[in-house]
């Protein structure tokens, strides 16, 4: 699908509950070389429908698989997306041990309840897809990479995951936001060391610093008017900030002493998740000085209460 001439969306059947927007792949292309970003997941039908989109156009070379980040439902179709067209794997160092470690309790964008074992399972296939998409390259902030004529420019912008980047092409001005910045909705935080709610704030910030008119989130639809949308997103975390710290006040003093106020109506699948945001936000609450408390830990029982 035709984003621009030089941006294409390339969609595939949904493989996998992430949410209710399957994650987006893009190809970049010009000058008959090409960049994915970001990669879906790694079943059949997922990777057969990017490699189809490839061979319709066997004018373009692909360079470049840049990742995002490392949950499996942006990195699983990786590996054999390299193996097929030769092009290099590029992420941020931060990411690579998440990404090889897949038997980790590292948070991802969904956690699966115990009594759903074949569901697990297949989690863990993608997981082990994902680990073997090892780098090729390692970036960081302010590096570039060409893809024709273009200039791809490397945004580190920490806080969903501590090695998250965004992709700006100045020639288009076009921003590739993975997971810091959805077309819909808003994505999840974990608090320190998978994540930080500070960071992540001041990376939407530093975002919208950039002369955007094209903003294409890792979930969702592209977005047009993105300092618009990267403000609604600054606005709610602060709104939920001091929700958050209003519960503190009125004796609400753990995370999942909050749930229920905060999110009164969740998925069972993601719960694990949602108390992980409310921990960010103690975390950040605490570095502020505001609240002081014990860590909530993976069972949200931590104990919290207004400073001073």
């Amino acid at each position: 699908m035709e984003i621009t001439p030089r941006i294409h969306s390339i969609p595939a059947p949904t493989a996998f509950y992430t949410g209710p927007q399957a994650p987006d792949v893009y190809l970049v292309v010009d000058g008959g070389e090409g960049a994915l970003i970001d990669t879906g997941f790694g079943d059949e039908q997922s990777v057969k429908a990017r490699l189809e989109y490839l061979r319709e156009r066997p004018e373009v070379k692909l360079r470049y698989i840049v990742l995002t980040h490392h949950h499996f439902d942006h990195t699983s179709g990786a590996h054999q997306l390299r193996q097929a067209s030769g092009a290099q794997i590029v992420m941020h160092r931060q990411e690579e041990r998440f990404l090889r470690d897949w038997q980790s309790d590292a948070p991802q964008d969904i956690d699966i309840p115990a009594d759903q074992k074949a569901i697990a399972e297949r989690v863990q296939r993608f997981r082990q897809q994902a680990a073997e998409a090892a780098p090729d390259v390692f970036i960081e902030d302010g590096v570039t990479l060409r893809v024709g004529g273009l200039t791809l420019e490397v945004v580190h912008t920490p806080g969903h995951t501590m090695g998250s980047i965004c992709i700006y092409i100045r020639e288009e001005r076009a921003l590739f936001t993975g997971d810091t910045a959805l077309g819909l909705g808003t994505v999840a935080i974990s608090p320190p060391p998978h994540g930080d709610m500070r960071l992540y704030l001041e990376s939407l910030e530093r975002l919208k610093g950039y002369d955007t008119a094209l903003m294409l989130p890792g979930h969702g639809q592209p977005v047009q008017d993105v300092p618009r949308k990267l403000q609604e997103l600054i606005d709610h975390r602060h709104e939920r900030e001091e929700q958050v710290l209003r519960l503190v006040a009125d004796g609400k003093s753990s995370a999942r002493a909050m749930l229920g106020t905060i999110y009164p109506e969740l998925d069972r699948r993601i719960i694990p998740m949602a108390l992980r945001q409310v921990e960010a936000h103690l975390a950040k609450l605490a570095e502020d000085g505001r609240v002081e408390g014990t860590p909530d830990g993976h069972d949200g029982e931590g104990e919290w209460r207004l400073r001073g």
